[in-house]
């Protein structure tokens, strides 16, 4: 008995010390921070369910704005936190040779993983990031936008049903997240997979079972994701995999086939699975298929939910503030007088300049990235701008957080960062913002290469929605979106509903 207790001791000793490994390394190196959790490191509101990422960096960054650098342990993970806009910009542009990549969130050597463009390191990343930015070209959005006015389409006319069922005149209540996530789905099976799927018509198509099981990462997937993050070789031992492989093989053969079936009869398809296929033709690299499969998962991956998030937030803040709802939808019939009939196109929806005010406020206020990250790749010293004093020695291997909606929040920057005011982003304002201050998408060679593509579904999305209907509180909606979201995602725990009252 006395042995097997002896073994339990050693054994917790152990594993405490294990899991306290990194709790000094801001103490050695005399950084401010605040004392970590056990495991949790100082997420452990997140892990307890008490508030949403996005609140926890918020706060976070409020309690440490006055300093420059400031630890942040995620979960086991020391991370240097840059609070100043000024270090940011070197960072991740002046010095961005120091800091070229991402840190890996996940640890894995499973199929695609790796080859997903955030995950790729240094030259292999630059040829992959060179090799897709003539998909996300202004141009190339303006094609694949005659797809999108399809999903639209059908995404209005399951509204018109839903507003049919009830008396005329009343309006109706809707749970956004849902409606979007869905018309999520369908605008990426289209214009990335090209794969056409209604997922209002056919709610259990296998696109979106499969799809919702790969982007919401819940319950078991929550787990194995955590158990890679803080325990990668614990997670190698059990033999677990992020991903399911049979949804992997699914998206593979989706894409691989499409590719074949195109070459082989010469289908021509102003979608992502063309543009890389041209792309790969004119690039100086060879990409593999599972490296071209893998730029189409990892779009998928990060658009289903978040550009979903991002319409619902802009909807939330339009039935809050009438006002700022009345004047776009203004702009929106002013917009479609213009069209003299013809269907919305890309050109017409970046020509909306109070749309595109709105939907930058909402970015700024809702942050869908609460925070980004990079990696340091060779020792840098940090050197104050004004006398050249040593700030800070960053070694290699040291990981970066980025707290984007602190800096969003931040009334120094911002004031009233708590009142939705499109006019921050006006012609007169917009230059007047400090830089490095509103990154939503990111910032510097790394920030996300898919925005414009978010911007042009989340701007479209809304028109259609204001000259159909007019946007009021449900008894449902949630008073305070900061306080009632949990988790990782920036989602009520009741939803996002509102109450659509036709024009």
């Amino acid at each position: 008995m006395f042995y097997i207790l002896a073994f339990v001791g050693l054994l917790l000793l152990w594993f405490y010390k294990w899991a306290t490994a990194t709790f000094n390394e801001f103490v050695d190196r005399g950084l401010p921070f605040e004392k970590p959790t056990l495991l949790v490191g100082n997420n452990l509101d997140i892990v307890m369910g008490k508030a949403s990422f996005q609140k926890l960096q918020t706060e976070f960054y409020a309690r440490t704005r006055q300093h420059k650098l400031v630890g942040f342990f995620n979960f086991k993970t020391p991370m240097i936190q840059l609070n100043d806009p000024e270090i940011i910009k070197k960072i991740t542009v002046k010095d961005f040779d120091h800091f070229p990549n991402h840190s890996p969130f996940f640890t894995s050597t499973e199929r695609l993983i790796n080859d997903m463009l955030s995950l790729m390191k240094d030259q292999r990343w630059k040829h992959m990031r060179n090799t897709l930015t003539p998909v996300f070209t202004a141009a190339k959005m303006r094609t694949m936008f005659g797809l999108m006015n399809e999903s639209f389409a059908e995404c209005m006319d399951h509204l018109q049903k839903q507003g049919t069922a009830g008396k005329s005149g009343e309006g109706f209540e809707l749970e956004m997240k849902e409606v979007f996530n869905r018309l999520s789905n369908d605008l990426i099976a289209t214009t990335a997979f090209g794969l056409k799927v209604s997922s209002y018509k056919t709610p259990n198509n296998e696109f979106f079972k499969i799809g919702q099981s790969v982007a919401f990462f819940r319950g078991k997937a929550m787990f194995k994701f955590l158990l890679s993050s803080t325990m990668p070789k614990l997670f190698t031992l059990l033999g677990f995999s992020i991903f399911d492989t049979d949804k992997t093989d699914y998206f593979i053969r989706l894409v691989v086939d499409a590719m074949k079936q195109r070459a082989e009869q010469n289908i021509v398809r102003p979608d992502m699975i063309q543009l890389l296929m041209e792309a790969k033709k004119e690039a100086t690299q060879k990409w593999t298929d599972d490296e071209l499969v893998a730029q189409c998962f990892i779009f998928f991956f990060a658009a289903f939910e978040n550009n979903a998030s991002f319409i619902c937030t802009t909807v939330y803040e339009l039935l809050q503030n009438p006002e700022i709802q009345q004047r776009l939808y203004e702009e929106a019939k002013e917009t479609q007088e213009s069209l003299k009939g013809e269907p919305l196109s890309y050109d017409a929806v970046m020509k909306m300049k109070y749309m595109d005010m709105v939907v930058s406020e909402s970015l700024r206020k809702w942050s869908l990235a609460a925070a980004t990250d990079r990696m340091c790749s060779k020792d840098y010293t940090l050197r104050d701008d004004n006398d050249g004093t040593v700030l800070f020695e960053f070694r290699k291997g040291d990981r970066i957080n980025i707290p984007i909606i602190g800096l969003h929040w931040d009334e120094r920057y911002f004031p009233e960062p708590q009142k939705f005011d499109p006019e921050r982003f006006s012609d007169d304002n917009k230059d007047n913002l400090v830089p490095y201050t509103y990154i939503p998408f990111g910032v510097g060679p790394r920030n996300c290469i898919g925005n414009r593509y978010a911007l042009m579904q989340a701007k479209a999305m809304i028109y259609n929605l204001l000259l159909k209907y007019r946007i009021e509180r449900s008894p449902k909606t949630v008073k305070d979106l900061m306080s009632d979201s949990r988790g990782f995602q920036l989602t009520p725990k009741s939803g996002y509903w509102v109450h659509l009252v036709s024009r």
